[in-house]
């Protein structure tokens, strides 16, 4: 049975359990926040959401830590990661699935394993979509 989350849309949380953001690349990121919030949207971002380093935002402990903690924030309304990658496998021994409740993932590429893992080992519904640095524009 798919569990939807069943909620306004408010608060978007920002978490890399894949790549991260290079400092060299912050203005992306920061562009993408900032238009958001002129929507109305509060954003709340990890950590890792602004590092990267050989290939992802953190060692897998600490992506996977970082993604539940904003998952279980209470005023955390969706989660969509800055974009992609290529090592999210590796966090998902880390991954804690009884922990997570029901609330929006949106993105793509390397954060389409994680939409699948969450929705089969939970119900929870995910959605196939923009990464949060595609919002920009």
């Amino acid at each position: 049975m798919i569990r939807y989350p069943d909620r306004a849309l408010k608060t978007i949380g920002v978490t890399a359990p894949s790549s991260g953001v290079p400092k060299e690349l912050h203005h992306i990121l920061e562009t993408a926040i900032s238009q958001l919030e002129k929507q109305g949207y509060a954003i709340k971002s990890s950590p890792n959401s602004w590092t990267q380093l050989e290939a992802k935002s953190s060692p897998a402990p600490v992506r996977a830590k970082e993604l539940v903690n904003i998952w279980r924030d209470s005023r955390v309304d969706a989660i969509i990661p800055p974009w992609g990658g290529e090592l999210l496998l590796e966090l998902m021994e880390h991954l804690d699935f009884q922990k997570l409740t029901p609330k929006w993932l949106l993105g793509y590429s390397d954060i389409s394993l994680l939409s699948l893992a969450i929705t089969l080992n939970t119900g929870i519904a995910t959605a196939h979509g923009t990464n949060i640095v595609d919002l920009r524009g």
